[in-house]
C-alpha cells in the first residue's frame, strides 16, 4: 500500500491514474462488447499480450462488473456505451450471470 503524508496525516494514494483507469475501462468495454455471444459464454473482461482477466460464470460478478462500467461511462456522459452495456447485462443475467 502506498501512503502519502499530508500535514501530519496519512492518506492512501491510488495505484492507478485517471488516464490509466480510462484506458483500462475503454479496453474492457471494447473487449466485452465486441461479440455479445462470446462474452456471454466466456466473459473476458481484459486481454493483452500476456494476460487474460476472465470472470467465471455463475458467481454474479459479471453483471456487477458491467454495472461498474455503466457508472463510469455515465459520469463521462457516453450514453451510447451505457445503452450497449445494458443490453449485454440483460443477456448475461438471462444466461445465469
Amino acid at each position: 500500500m502506498l501512503l502519502l503524508k499530508t500535514k501530519g496525516k496519512y492518506k492512501m494514494a491510488g495505484f492507478i491514474t485517471n488516464s490509466d483507469k480510462d484506458s483500462l475501462m475503454r479496453a474492457s468495454y471494447y473487449q466485452i462488447t465486441r461479440n455479445f455471444t462470446k462474452t456471454v459464454n466466456r466473459f473476458i473482461a481484459f486481454k493483452d499480450t500476456d494476460r487474460i482477466v476472465e470472470i467465471p460464470h455463475g458467481i454474479k460478478q459479471r453483471s456487477k462488473f458491467i454495472d461498474l462500467m455503466i457508472k463510469y461511462f455515465e459520469t463521462l456522459e457516453e450514453y451510447e456505451k451505457c445503452t450497449k452495456l445494458v443490453k449485454l447485462k440483460e443477456l448475461v443475467i438471462m444466461a445465469g450471470d
